[in-house]
């Protein structure tokens, strides 16, 4: 989820799964998760793209493009706003660095992800990662006036926009329950980090959407609407 103007001290409430919370990345241990080990694969995901919501060049240049000397964009600023442009056009195409993803699915910023299926061979680290933006918290958060916030919709890669902070529900939408992430790592021997993101990309068909409705903006009031969302589907 990527919200125009929203409070940086908005955070999902998340998944009542053992999380990887931002203390345990940080190399705490969570009161709620007593004893959660946090992998090196799940660090690189989180330090990635704790970066990239940040807008920090020098994550971008160690973790990005100390492998990539082909890539024309390196001013992460300009990156951005290359991004923000196709989103605010309804439809986004999914990079190798991730951006698309990272923003619009809240990696670093609250979405849950869960490693799996790693491989480490000379000269390459892949796994993939299970995504759950969690939408539905949207509807417990407080916004600024006049916020947009951006959401992955069905058909995947499509982009809804809705203006959150009504009293009542807007219509139901198609928007994205999880998915899964095939990320790809090469040696980054010149770089602050051990590892340079080779690509990351959506596994295909593992999109999983879900029907909900948002408190939006202008909707009229109304009474009795159902709060639960429907269940997920493929």
């Amino acid at each position: 989820m990527q919200g125009d103007r929203i409070a940086s001290s908005c955070r999902f409430s998340l998944v009542p799964e053992c999380l990887i919370l931002t203390a345990a990345l940080a190399g705490l241990t969570s009161s709620r998760c007593s004893g959660v080990r946090v992998s090196p694969e799940e660090q690189l995901v989180y330090k990635y793209a704790e970066g990239i919501q940040s807008l920090h060049q020098p994550t971008y240049d160690d973790f990005f493009l100390a492998c990539h000397p082909e890539w024309e964009q390196t001013d992460l600023v300009t990156r951005m706003a290359r991004y923000e442009s196709a989103r605010r056009g309804g439809s986004v195409e999914f990079s190798s660095d991730g951006i698309e993803m990272v923003k619009l699915a809240a990696l670093g910023r609250g979405a849950y992800f869960k490693v799996a299926r790693v491989v480490k061979e000379a000269g390459r680290l892949q796994f993939r990662t299970m995504v759950k933006p969690d939408y539905i918290a949207i509807n417990n958060l407080v916004f600024p006036e006049k916020a947009v916030v951006y959401l992955l919709g069905e058909p995947f890669g499509s982009v809804l926009s809705i203006k959150p902070g009504g009293k009542s529900f807007g219509p139901e939408r198609s928007v994205l329950w999880s998915v899964d992430l095939h990320w790809i790592w090469v040696p980054n021997p010149l770089a602050k980090s051990d590892w340079c993101l080779y690509s990351v990309a959506p596994v295909p068909g593992s999109e999983v959407f879900m029907k909900m409705k948002f408190n939006e903006a202008g909707t009229p009031a109304a009474a009795g609407q159902p709060r639960e969302p429907a269940g997920p589907s493929p």
